[in-house]
């Protein structure tokens, strides 16, 4: 199947799709004139999925994760676990250092994998730089204090 013109199934809809069918942003009051290609897809997947709802947007109504505002907004709320006990607030898609650690690209970072210990979300030790589980034993957020590693590499910067 070539990606230029083809039909998905959207919404219980047959549609064409591709960077040759020509479109309009589907964001209400948006007719910024794009095409039904990829680069303008909400989602990882024509027709939706679990990343986007399937529709056609242009760059202005895009998030940077290619989802229009309504399902960035889902994603967000979905990502969203407050502890209990303190009401702090966690973005469970970001990577986290134990409270103090100094980061190291080539180390070792924590992240939410999707396992929870009953209603907290386990973080689990992968590698900076491939993601990949390093094979230690997964720790509730709980356990501990973390912080944002992005706002520490952030910090470093600036400091240097």
């Amino acid at each position: 199947m070539g990606y230029a013109h083809y039909e998905i199934s959207r919404n219980g809809q047959t549609i064409q799709a591709g960077y040759a069918v020509e479109a309009a942003c589907e964001e209400n009051g948006c007719n910024e004139k794009i095409d039904r290609g990829l680069g303008y897809l909400c989602g990882k997947h024509p027709g939706g999925d679990e990343h986007g709802c399937g529709g056609y947007y242009c760059g202005q109504h895009l998030t940077y994760d290619n989802q229009c505002q309504r399902c960035a907004d889902a994603a967000d709320n979905a990502n969203r676990w407050v502890h209990p006990g303190t009401g702090e607030e966690f973005d469970l898609r970001d990577h986290f250092l134990p409270a103090g650690a100094t980061y190291d690209g080539r180390g070792t970072v924590w992240k939410h994998l999707g396992d929870f210990d009953g209603d907290t979300p386990l973080l689990t030790p992968v590698s900076a730089s491939g993601e990949r589980p390093t094979g230690e034993v997964a720790r509730p957020i709980t356990e501990g204090e973390w912080q944002d590693a992005s706002e520490f590499i952030g910090r470093r910067k600036v400091d240097a």
